[in-house]
């Protein structure tokens, strides 16, 4: 994992971040702790029931130290023996990443949070991201990141939140949505995508099941403060959240959709849904959004 990580650093403009980056001699202590120093970066602090290391470490990327204490890397604790020392989180937000999302990242199966926010990165998101088997969050927003959302991505089995506004994806939500039955927050708005909204999407049952509140709300508080108001209100009643205006979908929303709305009856789960309904005539056709961009 260390050799997936390098890759990931020099791939991702590594040594051009705003901070983190590696020492300018790996031979002289002095160097590693003026590096260590430059390197203020922590990972989010999630609610996880297991024992972390590196969480609240930010030693300087390539140095000496074990890489789960590099600053934006945690890594799962003793209590899971089976993935001791395995990387469970890598967190950048607003730090000079740019170029490419590399294909090794797939290889880092023991992975739960890949949370890449706020920078220049472009290119595509690799199919071997599908084999992240335990990723529970994957979260590219603000950044550059196009072409059609692979395929293997609505095959990951524990995926509950799919953060991608404001890229360039492109394509159409794929049928295959409905697969992903841990779906708790999806935000592609902001997005060249085209196509209908499918009826799947109504098959998400688990949106009024958010991540803790606490969470949603340190994640974003500070991130995005534009969709701070939409989550609070869906944290209140307990609901599920779909972001999906400013893109290039038309059509009508699914009645499958409308039916998980949470003021239907019997009411479902969906709390916030939003789409391009406005105009004369709409891109969308939404009788059961709760706003309309």
């Amino acid at each position: 994992q260390r050799y997936v990580l390098a890759v990931f650093y020099f791939a991702t403009n590594g040594g051009a971040w705003d901070q983190c980056n590696a020492p300018s001699d790996f031979n002289d202590p002095a160097a590693i702790e003026e590096a260590n120093n430059n390197c203020e970066r922590v990972v989010t602090p999630f609610a996880v029931p297991n024992q972390r290391v590196g969480d609240t470490s930010s030693d300087a990327w390539l140095s000496p130290s074990n890489e789960c204490e590099w600053g934006g890397v945690a890594c799962w604790g003793a209590d899971t023996p089976n993935l001791n020392l395995c990387v469970d989180q890598l967190d950048f937000e607003n730090d000079g990443i740019a170029g490419t999302l590399v294909d090794e990242l797939g290889a880092l199966d023991s992975l739960r949070f890949l949370i890449l926010e706020q920078g220049d990165l472009t290119g595509s998101i690799p199919t071997t991201y599908g084999l992240l088997d335990r990723l529970l969050i994957l979260d590219l927003d603000f950044n550059n990141v196009g072409g059609q959302l692979p395929d293997e991505i609505y095959g990951l089995p524990s995926l509950q939140q799919l953060d991608l506004n404001d890229n360039l994806f492109t394509g159409t939500i794929s049928p295959l949505i409905g697969q992903l039955s841990l779906l708790t927050f999806f935000q592609i708005d902001h997005n060249l995508i085209t196509g209908v909204i499918p009826t799947e999407m109504g098959e998400l049952e688990q949106l009024s099941k958010l991540p803790s509140a606490l969470e949603l709300l340190g994640h974003y508080s500070m991130r995005c403060p534009h969709v701070l108001y939409s989550i609070l209100i869906s944290i209140l009643i307990r609901t599920g959240i779909a972001f999906l205006s400013d893109t290039n979908l038309s059509g009508t929303m699914p009645d499958e959709v409308c039916a998980n709305r949470n003021n239907t009856n019997p009411p479902g789960n969906l709390g916030v849904l939003v789409s391009d309904c406005a105009g004369n005539p709409p891109p969308v056709v939404c009788t059961c959004c709760t706003s309309c961009a």
